[in-house]
């Protein structure tokens, strides 16, 4: 799928909803975080295979048979009911996903990716046919394309999520357009690691 790799879990676990986090513990005894894409006997995980991080290299061996130790869902982005706007990056396409599956045809995702090629794939993949996918560091396309939908779709929530650079310059586009009803989650910290 893409630059992605989506690895299905069977699991006892409570039902994922849209907006919760899976943290599993990797054989290295590194814990990543992951957003759970609810199914009927588990959840799927979506993840970029160029991250480069321990949790893209352990996703990209991982095959069937594969125990996986985890700790959730657990609450992480909680959104009102309604229509979403969902703004972020490579690792915001499982948020997406997981919201349009709760919400069918109420989510419209905004994305900014490394190859937007391999975003394109994954969203449709995945069901988020009406997603913008920009180039990296195309703030100004991104904030465009909220506005557009946000016109189309007044109600909407505005969720910014992602990397901290993108999330701060989103956020801050956007307040400088009087839009002050944003919700962010920072996903992931350049050099830093235990985050959401």
């Amino acid at each position: 799928m893409g630059g992605f790799r989506w690895l299905r879990l069977r699991s006892n676990a409570p039902k994922a909803r849209a907006g919760t986090k899976v943290q599993l513990l990797l054989p290295s005894d590194e814990m990543r975080t992951y957003t759970p894409i609810a199914t009927d006997d588990g959840f799927v995980l979506v993840a970029d295979r160029e991250a480069g991080g321990p949790g893209s290299r352990w996703m990209t061996k991982a095959h069937v048979g594969t125990l996986v130790r985890f700790v959730g869902p657990q609450e992480s982005l909680r959104l009102p009911e309604g229509p979403v706007i969902l703004v972020g990056d490579e690792t915001s396409v499982a948020v997406a996903a997981a919201f349009e599956a709760e919400r069918p045809g109420k989510v419209h995702a905004v994305l900014q990716a490394r190859k937007v090629d391999e975003v394109e794939a994954a969203v449709r993949e995945l069901g988020l046919s009406g997603a913008v996918v920009r180039p990296a560091g195309d703030i100004d396309g991104l904030v465009e394309a909220v506005m557009h939908a946000r016109a189309a779709s007044p109600t909407a929530t505005i969720a910014v999520t992602g990397g901290s650079q993108l999330v701060v310059a989103v956020r801050s586009a956007l307040r400088a357009r009087g839009m002050r009803d944003v919700r962010v989650k920072t996903y992931w910290i350049p050099g830093r690691t235990g985050l959401d």
